[in-house]
């Protein structure tokens, strides 16, 4: 059985609060051949990983919805750029 070194990897609960803007973050991820671990029913994420998917996300467009409301995944990404900064791993613009 594969040991699971924790200290490399976050919860994306602990990043994302809420469950719509973790689906759409976890399909992006994914979607960009990054690997997102389950373990206890539970996705984490390696941080070289999200510092990876976070720089993939901002180098494409962005688009509002019919209604001129944010996506959720542009709204995900905001919870991980706020999560990055608070861990010091984005410079502030």
């Amino acid at each position: 059985m594969k040991t699971f070194n924790t200290d490399d990897y976050i919860a994306i609960v602990k990043i994302i609060p809420f469950s719509e803007r973790r689906t759409c973050f976890c399909d992006f991820a994914k979607q960009n051949e990054i690997k997102i671990e389950k373990i206890n029913w539970k996705n984490y994420i390696n941080k070289e990983d999200l510092k990876k998917v976070y720089a993939i996300y901002k180098n494409k467009p962005h688009e509002r919805n019919f209604f001129h409301e944010k996506k959720l995944i542009v709204k995900a990404f905001e919870d991980v750029e706020k999560f990055l900064r608070s861990e010091n791993e984005v410079k502030r613009f």
